[in-house]
């Protein structure tokens, strides 16, 4: 979906037209021959009755605060407009560098890892840092973190740790998710960041998925979309724009993209019904970004979507998204092991991309950028298009206020809401006045005991035995079972009580400590499916 200034009325009206006709904007219906861009004249129906020209785009900025960013991004030179849709990692905690990547390069910001976030110090300065460089260029910059808790959490002590996001869609309670998410929201906002590439909108297949599991909120794609809704306003209320990811959808796959292509082999119904659902439930929430995956579609152009034409067409004229759609990181396996960095860029571009994030070589990505608008192989106009995507992006995150209060130990409350308990009988206490821990690794068994200790039980010499997992297809046989990670080791064990923690935080063991000692409710539900496992208490 074009939103360039003199059609942008017609062209979210076309989408509002596709979704009209189609019940909810059904990809199966969109042609694997369509163009990224869809005429009004091709996509309206002469049947449908449409409202006027909306004032604003759905995610919050004005159709002025598009023209005003569009004014920008054509005034830029194509050497700037290029650095414009470049976002490089940057790991080093040295400032200097950080200022003059952005002053120099002229790109979108920086994604923060490494030593650059080894504390809340160090990211803050290097934020500040960043924002410096933008001067007065006339957008600030794109200063962003992959922060989603549990295995993806850049940041470690430097903010709250939040379990898994598996945790969140264990938690009944949507307005508990929106409000953790908007503490954890306001702690980035604080030190700096500006976007952060979360939450996982993925539905996951369970052990199948090599890489995304926990890292979604399970495997019913309307509670994930529910829970995704509720994160996503949550970040938004604390002040960070958030990215739901990874269109269309991680979790059904079975190959790794860090590696190789993954290849979403269904139909385009089934990618409708399952994968796309928490995309347009958040889309039309009102989410800034999408993040684009490296997983191929056969039905659409069989390469990553990423640098696919038809995913983006299913993203904007299917879904209706008007924000920036952001790739994955272009440095990984699935792209590097077909593209050079050059062509990468320059394809993700073509295809309906606005913001490139870690080109594996961002002076090659700006060079063959610019060669490719002077040879007219990427037209001048689509790179104006996606600057300015960017820029709007950064002034309107630039102008959102929070009056969010982060609560000391709001992490260990929300770890402890999540906690899942299934049990022949629930009755609480679920141990007795001592117990033997065993299983995991060592850091477990004694976060864990001392988490115990804390609620008056005596750790060792018998009782109560609890064996923890060490892995998500582990098995073990005792009379409480904890799964740290997944819970899909609870389906290999033998208990009377089988508890899911979602992370091995001190946070998260503090919650199942709290849980089976009696001392807090287990209000967890699961998030997935588990057979031969008693339903949560």
């Amino acid at each position: 979906m074009s939103i360039r200034r003199r059609s942008v009325g017609t062209a979210l009206l076309a989408a509002m037209a596709l979704t009209a006709c189609s019940g909810q904007g059904d990809v199966a219906q969109i042609s694997p021959d369509a163009s990224p861009s869809v005429s009004p004249e091709a996509s309206a129906s002469p049947s449908v009755t449409v409202s006027p020209e909306p004032e604003a785009l759905a995610w919050g900025p004005t159709l002025e605060d598009w023209d005003d960013a569009l004014a920008t991004a054509e005034a830029l030179t194509v050497r700037q407009a290029a650095g414009a849709v470049l976002l490089p990692a940057y790991s080093a905690a040295d400032a200097e560098g950080v200022h003059a990547l952005v002053s120099d390069s002229g790109v979108a910001g920086v994604m923060l890892m490494g030593e650059a976030t080894g504390s809340a110090t160090t990211a803050s300065t290097l934020a500040a840092s960043a924002q410096d460089g933008a001067g007065d260029r006339g957008w600030p910059a794109v200063v962003a973190v992959d922060q989603e808790g549990g295995p993806v959490a850049r940041l470690g002590d430097a903010v709250a740790q939040l379990p898994a996001f598996m945790a969140a869609g264990a938690v009944p309670d949507e307005a508990v998710i929106r409000e953790t998410y908007a503490q954890a929201g306001a702690e980035l906002k604080a030190l700096g960041f500006t976007v952060d590439f979360a939450p996982v909108g993925d539905v996951t297949v369970g052990l199948a998925d090599p890489v995304i599991r926990t890292r979604s909120a399970g495997d019913d794609p309307e509670r994930v979309a529910a829970t995704v809704v509720a994160a996503s306003l949550g970040y938004l209320e604390g002040g960070v724009a958030p990215t739901v990811k990874h269109f269309p959808g991680h979790g059904a796959v079975t190959t790794d993209s860090h590696a190789s292509v993954p290849t979403r082999d269904a139909s385009l119904a089934e990618i409708e019904s399952v994968d796309l659902v928490p995309f347009r439930e958040a889309v039309e929430a009102g989410v800034p970004l999408v993040m684009m995956s490296h997983v191929a579609v056969p039905e659409w152009g069989g390469v990553p979507a990423s640098v696919d034409p038809q995913a983006y067409v299913a993203l904007r004229d299917g879904l209706g998204f008007t924000g920036v759609a952001v790739t994955d990181a272009l440095n990984m396996g699935a792209i590097t092991e077909g593209l050079a960095p050059g062509e990468a860029a320059v394809q993700a571009l073509r295809a309906g991309a606005d913001l490139l994030l870690m080109p594996e070589s961002m002076v090659k990505a700006r060079s063959a950028i610019v060669q490719a608008v002077e040879s007219g192989s990427l037209s001048r106009e689509r790179l104006d298009e996606a600057a300015a995507r960017v820029i709007l992006l950064a002034r309107w995150q630039e102008s959102l206020t929070s009056s969010v209060t982060v609560a000391d130990g709001y992490a260990e409350d929300f770890a402890r809401e999540a906690v899942t308990v299934g049990a022949t009988a629930c009755d609480a206490p679920f141990l007795g006045h001592s117990v033997t821990i065993t299983g995991g690794f060592a850091a477990d068994r004694d976060a864990l005991a001392a988490a115990l200790e804390a609620h008056g039980v005596q750790v060792g010499g018998g009782g109560t035995s609890i064996w923890i997992t060490g892995s998500d297809d582990s098995s073990g046989s005792a009379d409480v079972v904890v799964a740290m990670g997944g819970p899909w080791a609870l389906e290999r064990s033998n208990a009377s009580v089988y508890v899911a923690a979602y992370g091995r935080s001190p946070e998260a063991l503090a919650g199942v400590a709290a849980v089976l000692a009696g001392d807090a409710e287990p209000r967890g539900e699961w998030p997935i499916s588990l057979d031969g496992v008693p339903a949560a208490c």
